[in-house]
């Protein structure tokens, strides 16, 4: 009985111990990256992200292509939105809306990325 028990606590810290490396490898975002992602996962990713193989996505997939050297509209289109997309002027302070956009510089761009661009040129003319 007590070999079992020393077994798990081995198990137990071998396995928090890899989790917390990997965590640690796979989390080089500053503060302000790790609030946009957090927010971008509460606000945005409903709709700019691929749940699964059956659900539509709604906007366009974000990522760093998209977003560098367009920060400065990328954010009033968070704050004003448009047709397709509600605006979170109200709901976002402006700090949450700059962590956001320093969170999609982050962002590789995907697969799928080319059909976004597509949607990305559709919306952009409406």
């Amino acid at each position: 009985m007590r070999i079992y028990f020393v077994a798990a606590i081995f198990l137990f810290s071998f396995c928090s111990g890899v989790s917390t490396v990997q965590a640690q490898s796979e989390s080089n975002l500053t503060p302000a990256q790790e609030l946009g992602r957090r927010v971008f996962q509460q606000r945005c990713a409903v709709c700019h992200t691929k749940v699964n193989a059956a659900s539509p996505m709604y906007g366009i997939s974000l990522n760093k292509d998209l977003v560098e050297g367009n920060e400065t509209m990328i954010a009033d289109y968070i704050r004003n939105g448009s047709k397709k997309m509600p605006g979170f002027k109200y709901g976002l302070e402006p700090s949450e809306i700059d962590a956001i956009v320093a969170y999609l510089k982050t962002v590789p761009k995907s697969a799928a990325a080319p059909s976004s661009a597509a949607k990305a040129a559709d919306s952009a003319t409406e």
